[in-house]
């Protein structure tokens, strides 16, 4: 198997702990979308859904960009540009379900105690926020994989990666604090 294929593989299986897990939430009476604010926070996915997923893709690229800064930061540049190590890239991906992770935390106690946040999630709510990080950081992750394919990638990449963080700074913004 090619290592180009393991984050499509990782992505798929996400996708089925994601469909798991709001299947298990359904059968316990949880709302698998959140149709109105009473639900918010509590259903598997609501209208943060995309944000997470725009910042894991955002994170990664920030991630990437920063690794591959530092690990290409001699005097003279490389001709041809290595391209990175599996390990590099795998290591930035686990970087967003830390982040993820500690975002979860934060939200659901510091925003909490600060009453930017009126309850805090369902366990549904923060798995599957977590997990949608991931699926954010695997589009990443195989779009960075693309870009060394072929140089008419890399502008695209930096593109993608701009709006979506730009997206997800929008979303904050406009239901953060609406």
């Amino acid at each position: 198997m090619k290592k180009r294929n393991i984050p499509l593989l990782i992505m798929l299986g996400l996708f089925l702990v994601l469909i798991l897990t709001a299947v298990i939430a359904a059968v316990f009476g949880v709302p698998v979308v959140a149709m109105n604010e009473l639900e918010l926070s509590i259903a598997s996915f609501d209208f943060w859904t995309i944000g997470h997923f725009l910042w894991g893709v955002s994170l990664f690229v920030i991630a990437f960009t920063i690794g591959w800064i530092i690990k290409n930061r001699t005097g003279a540049p490389k001709d041809p540009i290595n391209e990175p190590e599996f390990k590099s890239f795998v290591l930035y991906w686990v970087i967003i379900f830390i982040i993820s992770g500690l975002w979860e935390l934060i939200e659901n106690t510091l925003l909490l105690l600060a009453g930017m946040k009126v309850r805090p999630d369902g366990p549904a709510n923060i798995i599957t926020d977590i997990i949608i990080w991931g699926i954010g950081g695997c589009v990443s992750w195989y779009m960075t994989d693309l870009m060394f394919l072929s140089d008419k990638y890399l502008r695209a990449y930096y593109i993608y990666g701009f709006m979506c963080l730009t997206m997800g700074l929008i979303i904050f913004i406009a239901f953060g604090f609406a």
